[in-house]
C-alpha cells in the first residue's frame, strides 16, 4: 500500500502503510537499497530535512523525527490535534497536511509550533513536496496534482498519471509521484 513519498538527495524513500516499512529506492531502477520500520503505527507521510526523515500518520497526533540509517527516534513533536496524510521540509519548517482541517500547517521543527496554515485547493491532500519555490499536492479524491505558490495560490493543476495519486517528491529536476497501484511515475512539467 504505497503512501508518502521523499527524495533524500541520491534515494527516493516510499512508505508502506500495509506493512509500516520506510523502503529507500534506487530511483533508476525501483530496487530496494534500505528499508527501516516506522516508530509510528499506520504512518502516511515521510519528508526529508537534509539530514533525518519525518514521519506523520493520520491515525496520531504526534511527528517523528528519524534517524536516515537506522530508524532511531531523534525527535518526536506533538501537533496536539490533527490527522495527518503528508508532510515535506522546506523554508527551515515543516509543512504538515491535516486531514481533519483540510489544511497546509507551517510547524516549527524544534517547538511544534503551528506558525501559519494555508488551505488545500481540493478534497483531501495524499502526497505533499516543496520544490524550493512551489508546492505539489496530489489528490486522490480529484487525480489532481496542484502547483502552489508559498502562500497556498493554485498556480497550475493537472491530472494525475495514475488512478490513485499519492505521495510525491522533488528531486531537483523532476517530480515524482507514487500511486495506489505501485507504480512510481517520474514527471515533468514545462515551466
Amino acid at each position: 500500500m504505497p503512501l508518502g513519498l521523499a527524495w533524500d538527495g541520491s534515494t527516493l524513500w516510499n512508505v508502506d502503510g500495509y506493512n509500516n516499512t520506510l523502503y529507500s529506492l534506487n530511483r533508476l531502477n525501483g530496487s530496494q537499497v534500505r528499508a527501516l520500520t516506522s516508530p509510528l503505527p499506520g504512518t502516511t507521510g515521510i519528508a526529508y530535512d537534509g539530514q533525518d526523515l519525518w514521519v506523520c500518520s493520520d491515525s496520531s497526533v504526534d511527528v517523528y523525527k528519524i534517524n536516515l540509517l537506522n530508524g532511531e527516534i531523534q525527535k518526536r513533536l506533538s501537533l496536539q490535534r490533527g490527522s495527518f496524510t503528508s508532510l515535506t521540509y522546506g523554508l527551515g519548517s515543516l509543512w504538515i497536511a491535516d486531514f481533519q482541517s483540510n489544511k497546509i500547517l507551517r510547524v516549527n521543527p524544534e517547538t511544534a509550533e503551528i506558525i501559519s496554515d494555508f488551505p488545500n485547493p481540493g478534497i483531501r491532500i495524499d502526497g505533499l513536496t516543496f520544490d524550493g519555490n512551489y508546492f505539489w499536492i496530489s489528490d486522490s479524491s480529484t487525480l489532481t496534482i496542484y502547483q502552489l505558490s508559498i502562500e497556498g495560490k493554485v498556480l497550475r493543476t493537472f491530472l494525475s498519471p495514475g488512478q490513485s495519486p499519492r505521495g510525491l517528491a522533488f528531486d531537483g529536476y523532476y517530480l515524482w509521484n507514487v500511486d495506489g497501484s505501485g507504480k512510481i511515475y517520474q514527471l515533468r512539467f514545462k515551466s
